[in-house]
């Protein structure tokens, strides 16, 4: 492979639990990609679940992770050049790129309440179609959605989703992989705590 000292893998748990078998695999292949490439492998704590983090998860997760005998590069024990390496601390650096992509047009602000976002889904349950966000917000003005930032009402941010077309993405084992852009989700980015959304691919067609 070209470049191999470029080539940089993360592993990002989550501090809910206990390191699982999936997260233990997930971290195994980054590890072994990594090492097979001569390249860094990070450890990035995905705290941003501020009801359920924890620090005796964190400590569990590293220790789950050392069983195992896989050690990190770079992480929020031993620090690294691209710090820091618990996302909570790197707020500040996703929101600015948050209003980056709604000025750009590229992400919007909304306001729908999880009352009306479960109706939605409730809604979608009867018909038997996917559950989607119905894009209300998106069709607000600039105008209108200041009036509801001034109002107080505290919104979620969603990127913006071409409505037609096609989403292809190469995947190393199953090759290209298309997605037809209408049936995909414009999904959370930043939550209404002003933290992250952490994009799974079930968030692909489920608001």
């Amino acid at each position: 492979m070209a470049n191999q000292e470029l080539v940089r893998v993360r592993f990002a748990p989550s501090p809910t639990g206990y390191l699982h078998i999936g997260g233990a695999r997930t971290a195994l292949y980054n590890w072994l990609f990594a090492k097979a490439n001569k390249g860094v492998f990070i450890l990035r704590i995905e705290d941003t679940d501020r009801t359920r983090s924890t620090e005796e998860a964190v400590k569990a997760i590293l220790d789950g992770l050392e069983w195992l005998g896989i050690n990190w590069d770079e992480g929020p024990d031993i620090g690294g050049d691209f710090g820091p390496y618990f996302q909570t601390e790197r707020l500040k650096i996703y929101t600015d790129w948050a209003d980056k992509l709604i000025k750009e047009g590229k992400a919007y602000y909304c306001f729908c309440t999880p009352e009306e976002l479960a109706d939605q889904r409730r809604i979608a349950a009867e018909k038997k179609e996917a559950p989607k966000y119905n894009a209300k917000c998106r069709k607000l003005s600039k105008s209108d959605a200041e009036k509801q930032l001034k109002a107080g009402k505290v919104p979620i941010i969603r990127f913006r989703l071409p409505e037609t077309g096609v989403t292809k993405v190469h995947d190393l084992i199953r090759g290209e992989v298309n997605f037809e852009n209408e049936v995909l989700d414009d999904f959370v980015i930043i939550k209404s705590d002003g933290f992250l959304h952490i994009i799974s691919r079930r968030s692909l067609t489920t608001t």
